[in-house]
């Protein structure tokens, strides 16, 4: 078998360097610079025994084998050979110290898509608009198209932007619309949508921990007040990540949402109380 893929594949013919012979490198640490070898007919070949050098612009200290280490923005070219093949290409350099961003989302289902907001900047805090990222996430939770993140089903996952060696990190939770928690299983998350006059409440009913629960009251977004939130028979404690109050719930516990009868009487508050029951104990 390996004597016939041998066979298969031919000299090779062509040395690619990133996209379009353009290197973008956004490491503060030294990298190995992306470099594809193939052969007359497009398959791929081994990268091994390739050679690079520094020919002019920006002085960027690179090694025969590759490793580049950007020390400051800026543009270089170099070449790239490996035998009789010669190819130049781009390296432009973008450094970036740290990429700004991140945080907690949370959506209902049904809730439109929202903006994933994040900022690569250099070692001064300045902004760096060219740059290569990576992403990662769980599809089967949430949908990104572009940088724009929807909810496709209930549960929760991270969602992390790589650029070069920063990064930016955001916890999100997906709910399911319901209109109680009864029956809620360990892993789910549900939420229930409340609107309350002065002096009104709406009472969950918890069933006993473990595991414990998450909870949280979400604004409604055309609301400017939401209902307030007490936990009732369970032993809590304040999260800030993420947000709410982690809960161990006693037989008879429950979430109540309320809206003080002496706190803007005349208004409607609305939210939507989110519980999530953790899956371990």
């Amino acid at each position: 078998m390996l004597s016939a893929l041998a066979a298969c594949q031919g000299q090779p013919a062509r040395l690619v360097a990133g996209i379009a012979d353009t290197v973008v490198v956004n490491n503060v640490h030294p990298v190995q610079m992306p470099m594809h070898v193939f052969d007359a007919a497009g398959h791929a070949l081994p990268d091994t025994g390739i050679h690079f050098q520094w020919t002019s612009g920006v002085a960027v200290p690179v090694s025969d084998r590759g490793v580049v280490k950007c020390t400051q923005a800026g543009d270089a070219a170099l070449r790239a050979s490996l035998g009789t093949l010669v190819t130049p290409f781009l390296l432009r350099c973008r450094p970036v110290r740290d990429v700004l961003g991140g945080g907690e989302l949370r959506f209902v289902l049904g809730d439109p898509p929202q903006d994933l907001l994040f900022a690569p900047v250099d070692s001064d805090g300045r902004p760096v608009t060219l740059f290569t990222a990576g992403v990662s996430y769980d599809s089967a939770v949430v949908t990104l198209d572009g940088w724009r993140i929807g909810a496709r089903a209930q549960g929760r996952t991270s969602v992390d932007i790589y650029i070069g060696d920063s990064w930016a990190h955001w916890f999100v939770s997906v709910y399911e619309r319901a209109s109680t928690v009864e029956g809620i299983r360990p892993g789910q998350g549900l939420a229930v949508p409340v609107r309350l006059a002065g002096g009104e409440m709406h009472s969950l009913q918890l069933l006993p921990s473990p595991p414990t629960y998450s909870v949280t009251m979400l604004p409604d977004r055309d609301s400017l007040r939401v209902p307030r939130l007490a936990i009732v028979g369970a032993n809590c404690l304040r999260q800030n990540f993420p947000y709410g109050y982690a809960c161990f719930a006693l037989p008879g516990a429950s979430v109540v949402a309320y809206h003080p009868k002496d706190d803007h009487p005349k208004e409607a508050w609305s939210g939507t109380i989110a519980v999530f029951r953790e899956v371990r104990p």
